[in-house]
């Protein structure tokens, strides 16, 4: 196999060789070229064509973000991972790479306390990205994507229309060895799924969204990093096949109503829990729950998910019965920022979690890094325990345990949702869900940045729905608006 061919861009001289070397020193790994500003790298992508690139965000010239955001107008689709610093400032900035159409980010070491530690840091963090993101060179050829998919700065391809939902996809649960990857099909039927029309009044002040990021090339198989956090070592990383341009559909409008029309039904299989709450339209009397309507919805993520997380919530409706939690591996401070950003993306309140936080309808809470994020009963509440308890498949936040304490707490009345990411974190989490009754999504290969958590839960059989990401907040809302708002810790 070839190996995967990387430029390397930033400023500083000792940072190019310090990611240079721990790049070639892992095997595999040529770094065909170094570049010192934004301009060079535009300029080195169009002589190397590189598999991937690693960037640096503040440089002189032209710094990462809009080296990004040219990349992508000029059509180039090759996979960008910005080398950020772990401060408020860099956070936010990585935020905005991200939605630039940068594909991944890897934090700076900091504070090592020798050229040995941080060269270790960054090649045993850095090494596994690369190879889950750079696969398209050998699977997809050059990262130029095609001419007419180029659109608004982004490289896109036309819209898919919303999915059929398919049942589960039957594969016994990995044991020793890993599971082999089951690709369940994805029946595009857009009568399941009206366009959704705005009501006329916003609950709460929306501020425009960032344009969303563009779609990575495909990327390898490779072993997720435990120092990243991003999935345990050994597990398989599936890929997100890209048939002709790699791109992804396109963004949603500037910003999301605040308020939507009624969504059309998901047509869930029978055997579904969320079969007999879309059959029962009127809903149960006020203040109770039906059965099989939801009292929680958990989101998982990781690889691509910031995106993800964008254009679900801007989706989902300003008037959503229950609350949502949120797992997204990422380092500290940038899921402070995470959440900043989401609040202003879309109609929903979304806040970092912080300790006794209450969970509430229509609030968003996202998991601090570095700590779990637990559900707990306070008397007649549900509120938020963080943990730093050891981490889970490599993993803190890990979505695993936030899944399980959902369980805990609200049995058949948790929606689990699992977006694009490396590793399987999420699977044993979904087995949970399921045999408590409760219901799983997951985002279908063709729109993850890396089929490696949807993945593993869909080929153990524990999914309820194979989705393209724009078809995701239409079954959320369709399961969750099937009966009267209740709060959660009422009683179920």
């Amino acid at each position: 196999m070839a190996p995967i061919r990387v430029l390397v861009v930033d400023d500083a001289a000792v940072l190019r060789r310090l990611v240079a070397r721990a790049l070639t020193s892992a095997g595999g790994i040529d770094v065909v070229g170094t570049a010192g500003d934004g301009e060079q790298a535009l300029e080195q992508v169009e002589r190397l064509a590189p598999d991937l690139v690693v960037m640096d965000l503040e440089m002189p010239a032209l710094d990462g973000v809009g080296a990004v955001r040219e990349l992508r107008r000029r059509g180039w689709a090759t996979p960008v991972v910005m080398v950020s610093t772990p401060t408020d400032d860099g956070a936010e900035a990585t935020l905005r790479a991200l939605a630039a159409g940068a594909t991944d980010f890897f934090p700076k070491p900091s504070r090592a306390s020798s050229p040995v530690e941080a060269l270790a840091r960054v090649r045993d963090g850095l090494v596994p990205v690369v190879r889950a993101l750079a696969g398209h060179a050998a699977a997809g050829g050059p990262g130029r994507a095609p001419a007419s998919s180029v659109h608004v700065g982004r490289p896109v391809v036309p819209p898919l229309a919303p999915a059929a939902v398919v049942p589960p996809v039957v594969a016994p649960a990995p044991s020793a060895g890993p599971a082999a990857v089951v690709r369940p099909p994805v029946v595009h039927v857009a009568a399941l799924h009206p366009p959704v029309t705005n009501a006329p009044a916003p609950a709460r002040p929306v501020a425009p969204a960032a344009p969303a990021a563009p779609a990575p090339a495909a990327p390898a198989p490779s072993r997720p990093s435990p120092s990243t956090g991003r999935g345990a070592p050994g597990e398989p990383v599936v890929p997100a096949p890209r048939p002709g341009s790699p791109a992804r559909p396109p963004a949603p409008a500037a910003h999301a109503p605040a308020r939507t029309a009624p969504v059309a039904a998901t047509a869930f299989p029978a055997a579904s829990p969320l079969a007999a709450a879309a059959a029962s339209p009127s809903g149960p009397p006020p203040g109770r729950r039906g059965a099989g309507l939801p009292a929680v919805v958990a989101v998982g993520s990781s690889t691509g998910g910031p995106e993800a997380l964008a254009r679900l919530l801007q989706a989902l409706p300003a008037d959503l019965p229950v609350p949502v939690v949120v797992t997204q591996h990422m380092p500290p401070v940038f899921t402070r920022q995470l959440a900043v950003r989401l609040d202003r993306l879309g109609p929903l309140a979304v806040r970092e979690a912080e300790d006794g936080d209450d969970l509430r309808p229509g609030r968003v809470l996202v998991a601090p890094g570095d700590r779990h994020l637990v559900l707990r009963r306070a008397g007649a509440d549900v509120v938020v325990q963080l943990s730093q308890a050891a981490p889970v498949n490599f993993c803190r936040p890990a979505v695993d345990v936030m899944l399980r304490s959902c369980v805990d707490v609200h049995g058949a009345g948790v929606l689990a949702v699992v977006l694009t990411g490396m590793g399987s974190d999420g699977r044993d989490g979904c087995a949970d869900v399921r045999r408590a009754g409760g219901a799983v999504l997951v985002q279908d290969a063709e729109t993850s940045v890396v089929w490696g958590m949807p993945g593993a839960v869909a080929s153990a059989g524990l999914a309820d729905a194979v989705l393209p990401l724009d078809a995701v907040a239409g079954a959320v809302a369709s399961a969750c608006r099937r009966g009267a708002p209740a709060l959660a810790g009422g009683a179920r």
